[in-house]
């Protein structure tokens, strides 16, 4: 698969992706439901790794505040 490819169906499943880790925060930790969403979540990670060798690709950023001293 082409990296465009990659890059598009990773995109794709970003959105999904958030929605299940914001899942994860309202159900019971280590019941069925639970331990599916985190699989699921585990599977998109891996698919990153072996689409684009970025298995944390989702992961949040730290942002650094903006400089506003800059020219």
């Amino acid at each position: 698969m082409n990296r465009k490819v990659a890059d598009r169906l990773l995109e794709t499943l970003r959105p999904a992706r958030h929605l299940l880790t914001r899942s994860l925060a309202e159900i019971p930790i280590g019941g069925p439901e639970y331990c599916q969403i985190d699989r699921v979540v585990r599977e998109i990670d891996g698919l990153a790794e072996i689409l684009i060798g970025d298995g944390p690709h989702f992961y949040q950023k730290e942002h650094s505040a903006p400089d506003n001293n800059a020219a």
